[in-house]
């Protein structure tokens, strides 16, 4: 193992924990006159495919997710700031840009989904679990066939020990000791285990705080104005949109695929197109972004334990984030997709005065 890999060793030990309806007015005819009934966000029914979609409102808040996400990128970027802040920095973009656009249309927040539950919603805490569960159990999942596949191999005990070199010689450099008593691969092991609870405790409510700034843009505002497509379609548009967002930290810097800087940005939708579907059902069943704010949280806590755990291998194959790992992931996708757990519940949709459907 070469001075590079084990640096990344040790940034992985340390990174474990850095990673509805609009109301609608329903004339009502009571004797002579009209009245106008509002109906709460939760109760809209509009079949899929009856609402017109308003594509300009869309486009405009694409636009503008992509414009400040990676105008974020690149200033912070040449003016030094680390990747990982201006990284988390530019996940605020999808957050800004439809609050933007909410603004400029006049479309209101009664479809943005931040209640943590809409009203009449039944089974909710399950989702909440599910949210929770769901990532560990899948990332778990991509490590165990990475290492049944040979993709890649158990390599924690050298990982281990690499680490704890790298962090004894960081320690001599800063002019400090080891604790009395305790070896550098003690001290290693630690700092594992310390940070494996924090990944599944406090890590979580932190990441939740910068992926709300990417989920309250792509679930609350992208999502439910596709929903009238159909789930599935929404879903996966969603998910390739939200793919290519990424592209700059992947075609410059490397994120998640090393190494590979285009085929990085088509592995990239391969990974969050699957994501996106898993997304939609925790946003249509609970009527809310907070689930999948949460489960965005999670992945970004717990990723790292398979660079912990495993051997290097090629990223585009590797577990959590290349092919192989991903497998567990692309096939639960399915499985909601095929089950019909991906409908919009109520056939959820964002619905105006400008685009409501003729009776």
């Amino acid at each position: 193992m070469n001075a590079i890999e084990t640096y990344k060793l040790t940034r992985a030990f340390g990174n474990l924990i850095a990673v509805d309806d609009l109301t609608l007015s329903i004339p009502k005819v009571k004797g002579k006159h009209m009245d106008t009934q509002t109906t709460t966000p939760e109760s809209v029914s509009v079949k899929s495919g009856s609402v017109p979609i308003n594509w300009t409102g869309i486009a405009l808040f694409i636009i503008l997710a992509f414009g400040i996400s990676w105008a974020i990128w690149f200033g912070l970027g040449a003016v030094g700031v680390p990747f990982t802040i201006r990284a988390s920095i530019g996940m605020f973009g999808p957050a800004i840009a439809a609050t933007i656009v909410r603004f400029l249309r006049r479309e209101g927040f009664a479809d943005a989904g931040l209640r943590l539950a809409a009203r009449g919603r039944h089974g909710v805490v399950r989702i909440y679990i599910a949210a929770y569960v769901l990532p560990p159990v899948l990332i778990a999942a991509g490590i165990g066939l990475a290492l049944l596949t040979g993709v890649q191999h158990w390599a924690f005990s050298e990982n281990l020990h690499a680490s704890a070199r790298a962090l004894a010689a960081q320690m001599q450099n800063l002019g400090q000791t080891l604790p009395s008593g305790v070896s550098a691969d003690q001290l290693a092991l630690i700092t594992i285990i310390a940070q494996t609870v924090l990944a599944f405790t406090l890590a979580i409510p932190l990441n939740m705080i910068f992926t709300f700034g990417e989920e309250f843009g792509w679930r609350g505002y992208l999502l439910p104005r596709l929903s009238p497509l159909g789930g599935i379609q929404a879903a996966i548009i969603t998910g390739v949109i939200w793919g290519l967002w990424h592209a700059p930290l992947i075609i410059l810097y490397g994120y998640n695929y090393p190494g590979h800087p285009w085929l990085g940005v088509v592995m990239m939708v391969v990974f969050t197109v699957p994501l996106s579907m898993i997304f939609a059902w925790l946003r249509f069943r609970s009527g809310s972004v907070w689930p999948s704010t949460l489960a965005h949280a999670a992945i970004n806590a717990q990723a790292g334990f398979a660079i912990v755990f495993l051997s290097q291998a090629d990223s585009l194959l590797r577990a959590p984030v290349g092919l192989i790992g991903l497998i567990p992931m692309i096939a639960f996708a399915i499985w909601l997709a095929v089950t019909g757990r991906l409908k919009p519940d109520a056939n959820q949709a964002y619905v105006t005065e400008e685009n409501k459907p003729l009776p």
